[in-house]
């Protein structure tokens, strides 16, 4: 069931197991160096004596699949009094990619009885595309303002030339990509600065902060969507084995985490997305993988810059005109790996992702 629903997904089933085992064998020493400075903050957070203590109830959500607040940042206080629909298309507008037509068809803001979640549809497949999101002056809703409308500018730009059955990303996550490629600046140091008008000093103060946020939470999914991935493969290939035992086999290995003394429960089956959404979960990780390399290609040949920290692509219309050339207006046109080599010089991998985060 694993290998059909990901060939039927346009995807081999081994290119994506080879994806993971090279971002494993890249992100594995990482991952230990900074659960060792999860570690030594929970135990001093709750008073234990050491971190053989530690069980998995400690790291602030159920799976780990989050990262844990452990370093002291706190970027709302630069968005608490900034208009985050403005910001978005302001943004987008000076990376090439207007949006105004679809912040009209939009729904942003609160209201009673409405869906409290967020986000992004395709109404035709001819450029009538619309954001639902619920607007708060803080990073967590600039992040999916950003992420929001990075799909929609995908779809929009999309050739209405193509096809029908063509007008649609290359994969689901090569629009996650995108996605995810503009949400990450809402913690960027640089694009405050560029966006919100806070000082060089002021960048620079919280630089390695927001930095290192950011890295310890790319790392602490990318472990967490290794024992999703491995998890789903190994129950598909063999569902009468003792899954129990399985998860919290991959959780120590992939996330360090130590298993609960004597339980035997159906804990796997917790994660929604086991039940819901079968053999869909890598295609977030892929998309994180796509997004450093789409990062990496632009910095270093479209804007032609040597620096790859303080980026934010604000005021640069040749990043839109790129990304609309290379990745919007093929839809679908070709396989996803072929479209990403034809834009970025190779086929997916994950050594952007470890050069932006290991």
């Amino acid at each position: 069931y694993h290998e059909m629903s990901l060939t039927l997904s346009d995807q081999n089933p081994r290119d994506v197991s080879e994806l993971f085992d090279e971002l494993d064998s890249l992100t594995s020493k990482a991952f230990s160096s900074v659960k060792e400075d999860i570690d030594t903050y929970f135990v001093k957070y709750y008073g234990l004596k050491s971190k053989e203590e530690l069980r998995p109830w400690n790291y602030q959500n159920r799976f780990f699949q989050e990262a844990p607040k452990i370093y002291d940042i706190d970027l709302d206080i630069y968005y608490k009094d900034k208009n985050l629909e403005k910001l978005t298309s302001d943004y987008f507008a000076g990376v090439g990619l207007p949006i105004e037509d679809m912040l009209k068809n939009s729904d942003l803001y609160e209201k009673p009885g409405k869906n409290q979640h967020a986000f992004c549809t395709d109404i035709d497949n001819a450029g009538d595309v619309r954001v639902l999101c619920n607007i708060k002056p803080n990073q967590y809703w600039m992040n999916t303002m950003l992420h929001e409308f990075g799909h929609a500018v995908y779809d929009k730009n999309i050739d209405t030339g193509l096809p029908f059955i063509l007008r649609d990303p290359a994969h689901t996550f090569t629009t996650e990509a995108i996605a995810m490629l503009f949400g990450r600046f809402s913690s960027n140091p640089q694009w405050l600065k560029d966006m919100t008008g806070i000082s060089e000093e002021e960048k620079m103060k919280i630089a390695d902060y927001c930095f290192k946020t950011l890295r310890l939470e790319q790392l602490v999914f990318s472990r967490w969507a290794q024992v999703m991935y491995r998890f789903e493969k190994e129950m598909y290939k063999n569902p009468d084995q003792d899954l129990n035992a399985l998860w919290w086999d991959l959780a120590e290995k992939y996330q360090l985490m130590k298993r609960p003394e004597g339980r035997n429960e159906p804990d796997w089956a917790t994660k929604i997305h086991i039940a819901t959404y079968p053999c869909y979960y890598h295609n977030y990780l892929l998309g994180e993988l796509l997004a450093s390399q789409l990062y990496y290609t632009i910095v270093g040949n479209v804007i032609k810059s040597e620096d790859y920290k303080f980026q934010s692509f604000a005021g640069k219309p040749e990043v839109g005109a790129w990304l609309k050339e290379r990745i919007f207006m093929q839809g679908s046109r070709y396989y996803w790996n072929d479209m990403i080599e034809k834009a970025t010089g190779e086929k997916l991998t994950a050594k952007y992702y470890a050069k932006q985060f290991v």
